[in-house]
């Protein structure tokens, strides 16, 4: 009786304890986690890099760097046609990308390198615009195109989900009025063969002998057979282009694309969300002119994405304390969201351009094996933090975690404690390369700043406060010899 009573006890903890976790995941120590650096965010010779993927392992393995989150071009293709036979007077620019190359080879050239150097990991990955969209005309020789770089990476997806894409001008299937449309013009074949095989009979006049000639309108059966055939070929595979750019579609392309990449299971970044990208170029009498203003606000207004780039060779200003990240974190501490979003560094390098470096900013993540699939599900879980180098020297986050009573958590993780429990911050803060100067830690909690350390590194203290049982979060931003901006620790109550 008492062992079958001890059993009824346990099975209810384990009951309890799967119910709790349901809730919110609780993650403990970081035991037997591999700190993994990485440059998310580059391109090779296989889209708009400069570099074949085998000097690109061979720089990053020199460099110290352990993995690469590939992020070619998925289609960098932007057109225009007038209507409403846009198809047939489409105008378009377009530069090497994924879908031009072909899915499959791409992820075989990544395969290929992979085995080349096991040591550095390579993550393939696209960089994907969405939508775009044009305003202004070319009869008013005045057109801007908006949102180029309104751009989203994805990782963590297979071939098969990688070539259906529901982006601007992958036309994955789907027939409408603009099929009918693009279609139309190649109906002229039909007068235009009748023209050439009929030979129409006319009278002409030999000096006294009149004489009937049989002649085939070349010209006009020419011009309609020629017609027809460009309409056929420009419009095939006469598909419904998903988002078609001549009107703004708002965020929907792009919650669009987040949706779907997060019910397969994959990952998405917004790209450089405070960057801007404006220019303007003649084509003939038009003027061509390009625009995308930063957009910061957009990840208010988005949701279920993984990540946001938060740190690159650029200022900032999504990080600082009780900004838009920090609104983020508390919706999602406070139950309002269903993701946190997590911060990543991000390179987008392509080459040695503009004072450009593979390994300037990092995301360094906390990963359980050296794997495609242990990195990605890192980046989804929040376990990395971003750096940014200065004079070659690299800030190293040795150790951030939060405990509370037996419980003890890392980057991305949610514990579980009762009101008024004590919480204790371990922060640990290094330094590699040359002699560097002293560094300031700053601690946020909840968008607030609530202690702020300036010393040499190696740094290292540790924080006691006391939870009130709201939702919380604590992460670390940290200044010195470039800097490092570490992803929330969250604690609610049990």
């Amino acid at each position: 009786m008492i062992r079958r009573a001890q059993l009824v006890v346990v099975a209810s903890m384990l009951v309890l304890g799967v119910a709790l976790v349901g809730i919110a995941p609780c993650v403990g120590v970081a035991e037997g986690l591999e700190r993994l650096p990485a440059v998310l965010h580059l391109h090779s010779d296989l889209s708009t890099g400069d570099f074949a993927l085998e000097q690109l392992t061979a720089m990053a393995e020199k460099q110290g760097i352990g993995a690469l989150l590939l992020t070619e071009n998925y289609l960098l293709r932007v057109e225009y046609g007038l209507p409403p036979f846009r198809a047939l007077t489409r105008a378009v620019r377009e530069e090497r990308s994924v879908l031009d190359l072909g899915i499959d080879r791409y992820l075989t050239r990544v395969s290929q390198a992979r085995a080349a150097n096991p040591r550095v990991l390579i993550v393939p990955g696209v960089e994907v615009l969405p939508h775009y969209y044009w305003t202004g005309s070319p009869l008013a020789l005045d057109m801007e195109v908006h949102e180029t770089q309104k751009n989203i990476l994805v990782f963590g997806l297979d071939e098969a989900a990688l070539r259906a894409l529901p982006v601007a001008g992958n036309l994955i299937g789907g027939f409408g009025w603009s099929s009918v449309l693009d279609a139309l013009p190649g109906t002229l074949l039909v007068p235009g063969v009748y023209l050439l095989t009929l030979k129409r009979r006319r009278l002409k006049k030999l000096g006294r002998v009149v004489v009937v000639v049989k002649q085939r309108r070349w010209l006009v059966g020419s011009v309609l057979c020629a017609v027809a055939v460009i309409a056929l070929v420009r419009g095939w595979p006469f598909a419904v282009d998903p988002y078609p750019p001549y009107r703004d579609l708002g965020l929907g392309p792009h919650q669009d694309l987040i949706d779907y990449v997060d019910r397969l299971g994959g990952a998405t970044v917004w790209s450089f969300p405070e960057a801007r990208d404006a220019g303007e170029q003649w084509m003939g009498p038009v003027k061509v002119s390009w625009y995308t203003p930063p957009y910061p606000d957009d990840l208010m207004r988005t949701a279920r994405y993984t990540a946001f780039g938060a740190v690159y060779e650029d200022t900032t200003r999504l990080d600082r304390p009780g900004g838009s990240w920090d609104r983020l974190l508390g919706q999602f501490a406070a139950g309002d969201r269903s993701r946190p979003a997590w911060a990543v560094g991000e390179s987008g390098f392509h080459g040695f351009t503009a004072g450009k470096s593979l390994g300037k900013v990092r995301s360094v993540f906390l990963v359980e094996e050296r794997t495609e699939r242990a990195l990605v599900d890192a980046l989804k879980r929040g376990r990395l933090y971003a750096v940014e180098q200065e004079g070659g020297a690299e800030l190293v986050l040795a150790e951030f975690s939060v405990r509370t009573g037996a419980s003890t958590g890392v980057s991305g993780d949610v514990l579980r404690a009762p009101e008024a429990a004590q919480v204790e911050i371990t922060v640990a803060v290094e330094s590699t390369g040359p002699a560097t100067r002293d560094v300031r830690v700053t601690l946020v909690r909840n968008g607030a700043v609530v202690r702020a350390w300036t010393g040499p590194p190696p740094f290292r203290t540790v924080h006691r406060d006391t939870f009130d049982g709201s939702p919380t979060f604590y992460r670390l931003d940290v200044r010195g010899p470039g800097r490092l901006l570490s992803n929330p620790i969250f604690v609610r109550r049990s």
